[in-house]
């Protein structure tokens, strides 16, 4: 039984060749190949053209492996001997080298589809690497001739202006605070994308927040000759806790979009107390229009950068509002809708999950003389400042000489500042963070080096064009107190003095 099973199953996988020393074949098997005797065994194989003369000089064997013989791949054993004719010895290996390959080859394609995967997030990390210094210094160098146009409106808004001059300079500041939402979406989304977009909570008075939306868009829309309506729940409380700015960036962006695309008709905000449970609150937003509407398969599309489904030139933009608002409402812990029609409008829906203080007592109001800031024109401060651009210098000097208490020396480059501190004691130093010859992150350490106490102690303050990827720590890590971000305001720059030279 066991004889016939070897004959039905086992298949020959060797063969046996006697040759001469010439190559001629003397006798074969013939299991695998049919090799004719007397003939040269060179014909039958290009392969044997080589090892009949290495037979000649050797004493005991020759082996080679994966020689492709017709269809099949064998391993080749060529035996010589001193008293008897030459063996080849040819073992059929074809199943087990293709089994061979095919383990190979997927661990080749396994080892090429993990350097590809390297390579790609190789890529992708240089790509956003790349993505944020771009940013980064694209902000920074816009953001110096905006501070200028800001700083310089708010002075030409001092001089005597005729009614239709202060108009005008109206507009241009308007025009600067577009341009400056824009540059603060791009840095918002890019900061979102990396995860180092935080949310900030603070008690602030809602009911004011609504009130100061109401007659700003309530202007806006009268300017189109639209209506603007609001509609608030009366159960809401006064005060919350959350993101004050980000709430305000929400509904900006929303209402703003709204106002845009409605030609005729009316815009309504309605704010609606969802539930009150504890000390926290569940509110629910929702703004609606007479718009252009929004075709049903764009609706998603509204969400994503830098897309605008209306490519009509009348509607201009970035396309990345409302990109902004859904990044918002997430971070906030809410959820946003949207439903439209075209012709006849657009709703968004979205709630917040906030807080409301529990016994919390209101604070007093202050005048508005009360914010600003005014400084002792008898008592004269040592200001540095570490700038090397004009226009941001000009600013500077304009802002600190209308106080009238401030001395100021002007570098424009780190080598220039460290000249100058240590020639003159300065009460504060206003540093730029990007110079031609170093950074500010780099120059301040340096600074504080310096063998003296009272370079150890000087407040440092940062001036910087973008706050990408950047926070309070980094600059306190730099040695600096604290950081303004341009383009700033005269009482700004002000404030953050009289934080330091009280």
């Amino acid at each position: 039984m066991l004889e016939a099973y070897k004959k039905q199953f086992l298949s020959p996988k060797v063969q046996f060749i006697v040759i001469s020393e010439k190559g001629d074949i003397l006798d074969s098997d013939d299991v695998l190949f049919p090799f004719k005797k007397e003939k040269n065994i060179i014909h039958c194989h290009p392969f044997f053209e080589s090892v009949i003369p290495l037979l000649n000089h050797t004493e005991n064997s020759l082996s080679f492996s994966c020689v492709h013989i017709g269809e099949k791949i064998c391993d080749i054993n060529c035996k010589t001997f001193r008293d008897q004719d030459p063996l080849i010895i040819i073992h059929d290996l074809t199943d087990h080298y293709q089994s061979l390959q095919t383990v190979t080859q997927k661990r080749n394609e396994t080892v090429i589809e993990s350097e590809i995967l390297t390579l790609h997030n190789t890529y992708l990390q240089e790509k956003e690497a790349f993505k944020r210094t771009f940013i980064a210094n694209f902000s920074h160098e816009i953001r110096n001739p905006l501070t200028g146009v800001f700083s310089f409106t708010e002075m030409l808004e001092k001089t005597s202006l005729s009614d239709e001059q202060y108009d005008l300079v109206e507009v241009v500041k308007a025009l600067c605070q577009d341009l400056n939402i824009m540059i603060n979406d791009i840095l918002d989304l890019s900061k979102i994308e990396v995860g180092k977009f935080a949310v900030k909570n603070e008690i602030f008075n809602f009911t004011e927040l609504l009130e100061t939306t109401d007659f700003i868009y309530g202007t806006k829309a009268r300017q189109k000759k639209l209506q603007f309506r609001m509609h608030v729940d009366k159960k809401l409380p006064k005060y919350i806790e959350g993101d004050k700015t980000r709430i305000k960036q929400v509904l900006t962006n929303v209402i703003e979009n709204a106002i845009k695309f409605t030609e005729e008709g009316h815009i309504d905000l309605y704010v609606k107390l969802n539930h009150k449970r504890a000390n926290k609150v569940n509110i629910q937003f929702e703004i609606t229009d007479t718009g252009i509407g929004i075709p049903k398969k764009h609706i998603n599309d509204i969400f994503t950068s830098f897309t605008q489904v209306h490519k009509d030139n009348k509607y201009s933009g970035t396309g990345l509002g409302l990109t902004i608002v859904k990044n918002l409402v997430t971070l906030m812990q809410g959820e946003i809708a949207v439903e439209s029609e075209p012709g006849k409008g657009t709703s968004i829906k979205f709630n917040l999950r906030l807080k409301f203080p529990i016994n919390y007592k209101e604070p007093q109001k202050k005048d508005r003389d009360d914010n600003k800031v005014l400084f002792n024109p008898k008592k004269k401060h040592n200001i540095l400042l570490v700038e090397d651009n004009k226009i941001s210098q000009i600013i500077v000097l304009k802002i600190l000489s209308s106080q009238g208490a401030f001395y100021l020396d002007i570098a424009e480059n780190g080598q220039q500042a460290m000249e100058r501190v240590e020639e003159t004691q300065y009460d504060l130093i206003l540093l730029d963070i990007r110079l031609p010859d170093v950074t500010g992150y780099e120059l301040a350490p340096v600074i504080r080096s310096l063998p003296e106490k009272k370079y150890a102690k000087i407040p440092i303050v940062a001036l910087s064009g973008s706050l990408m990827g950047d926070n309070k720590t980094k600059y306190k890590k730099s040695a600096m107190n604290d950081v303004l971000q341009k383009p700033f305001q005269e009482q700004q720059l002000l404030k953050t003095l009289h934080k330091f030279l009280k």
